[in-house]
């Protein structure tokens, strides 16, 4: 394959392989530039899965034109071959970039808010990506990450971002061969289990990603591909504050949020994760943030041996001694030679001195309290706010009913809390619990309506991240006890006065 031409293309070295083909790097003799090409073999050009998948990578990822993503240009064929014409990146992958430690927190937070941005554009565009895991992750020298290998990317339909509508289904299980053993430590539960996939599947992914970025270790991981699978479909991740002391909290919860097993306890859209890590970003790139250091990074203190300190106490023992000794000797010699009889009594009944009047001090002036200063801050709308059920829900749960929550988290504006922890958050039950005939019915719904902010200004909120084309805004609740956490999201905006 080396030193062939293709059209205008010059094939120069192999860069590496995949389960599509072969990745090579080319210079384009008619642009004079440097282009990848994925190479689909006649062997797997006879394969007509193959060559279908092979054709939507290119038409998925050419349908997007952001600068995170790799840009397709052309998809051509020579005899038997199909060749996919790509942007050369330089640089390294995620898998490559990764040591076993885990990255710096600061660029592991650079990076994935740019793989966020990518995600976000892609699923705008309603395409989602089903492979995302560092080897699909390319860094540039400069720090520009570009997302790779939309091979199983697929189109989703689902109307007003309500993802308990109807959505595609992937049309098979993926099979366990190649590089696909390694997939399975990112494949969300859903689409393990053949289950129909939504933009959540990518968030389960992206959240396994971060956190190999972060700890250096899988978030799910077994001695087997089925056993791998077993852990994501049934075990819970490590908390990565016990691997990695110097992650911050938030950044831990965030990508512990992002990998529950239940979609509707993930985040809904990569819009919610941008708003979580655009304030960590802002954090990462100041100089002032580092890791919290480690017990084994830090001074040690040596305890004192026993013997040395005897020995030291009595060395200052005995040089107190002596100079006690040598300063009494020399006070002797120099001691002052007694006043005369007239001094001591001058000095026994002194002139009394003259008594200065001191003029009293006027007292202080009251200090008063300036004026509170109050603003108003804008909550905009589609703002994730975290909440918890205040008390269980009933299996008969009527519509009608009231759903209690209390929020989780500070929502903050800047460094201004405007929704505090633990304030009251108010919902109702749309649609009651009913009984399933034939397996149909049965699904209870809820909306969210209200939530205490500061100063008793009441927020409306909503169930979902936008409404739907009705303008109705709910979202499944099944039965659940109070500690069950939920999403809710700022419904308009809202300006609420805050003091400072």
């Amino acid at each position: 394959m080396l030193d062939r031409t293709v059209l205008q293309y010059q094939i120069l070295e192999r860069l590496g392989a995949g389960g599509m083909g072969e990745v090579y790097k080319a210079r384009d003799t008619r642009l004079n530039r440097f282009v990848a090409m994925k190479v689909l073999p006649a062997a797997l050009s006879a394969d007509p899965e193959r060559r279908r998948r092979f054709v939507q990578e290119a038409q998925a990822a050419s349908a997007l034109n952001h600068p995170n993503i790799i840009t397709i240009y052309d998809i051509v064929d020579d005899g038997d071959a199909q060749f996919m014409v790509v942007e050369y990146v330089a640089g390294k992958t995620l898998l490559e970039l990764t040591p076993k430690e885990g990255l710096p927190v600061p660029e592991a937070i650079r990076y994935a808010s740019q793989m966020a941005e990518a995600l976000n554009a892609a699923h705008t565009a309603g395409i989602i990506h089903r492979d995302l895991k560092p080897s699909n992750v390319m860094v540039t020298p400069g720090g520009l990450v570009k997302l790779l290998d939309f091979g199983l990317a697929k189109l989703v339909v689902a109307e007003g971002g309500d993802y308990n509508q109807t959505v595609t289904a992937i049309e098979a299980p993926l099979t366990i061969e190649g590089t696909v053993m390694g997939t399975v430590n990112y494949m969300s539960p859903e689409q393990a289990e053949g289950k129909r996939v939504d933009a959540r599947s990518d968030i389960f992914s992206f959240g396994a990603v971060l956190y190999e970025m972060l700890t250096g270790q899988h978030a799910f991981m077994g001695t087997s591909p089925v056993s791998t699978l077993t852990a994501v479909l049934r075990d819970d991740v490590r908390p990565i504050v016990h691997l990695r002391p110097g992650v911050p909290l938030e950044l831990g919860r965030m990508v512990e949020t992002c990998v529950k097993k239940d979609p509707a306890q993930r985040y809904q859209s990569m819009r919610e994760i941008l708003a979580v890590l655009a304030p960590l970003k802002h954090q990462a790139d100041s100089p002032a943030f580092y890791d919290v250091p480690t017990m084994s990074t830090q001074r040690s203190i040596v305890p004192p041996v026993p013997g040395r300190s005897r020995t030291l106490a009595v060395g200052a023992a005995f040089v107190f001694l002596l100079a006690a000794a040598v300063g009494g000797g020399y006070w002797w010699k120099t001691r002052p030679v007694s006043a005369p009889p007239a001094v001591v009594e001058a000095t026994r009944n002194p002139e009394p001195a003259p008594v200065k009047k001191i003029a009293p001090t006027p007292p202080p002036a009251p200090v008063t309290a300036p004026p509170a200063i109050t603003i108003p801050v804008v909550l905009g709308d589609a703002l994730p706010i975290r909440l918890t059920l205040a008390e269980d829900i009933p299996k008969d749960a009527a519509e009608g009913d009231p759903v209690r929550f209390r929020v989780a988290h500070d929502v903050r504006v800047e460094d201004t809390v405007v929704i505090p922890r633990g304030a009251e958050a108010i919902g109702v039950i749309v649609d009651g619990a009913k009984k399933k005939i034939l397996g149909i019915g049965g699904k209870m719904t809820f909306r969210l309506e209200r939530v205490d902010a500061v100063n008793g200004r009441k927020v409306t909120i909503r169930a979902t991240p936008s409404p739907n084309r009705n303008g109705i805004s709910k979202r499944s609740l099944k039965p659940a006890t109070a500690g069950t956490e939920y999403l809710g999201y700022i419904d308009g905006s809202n300006t609420v006065t805050v003091r400072k």
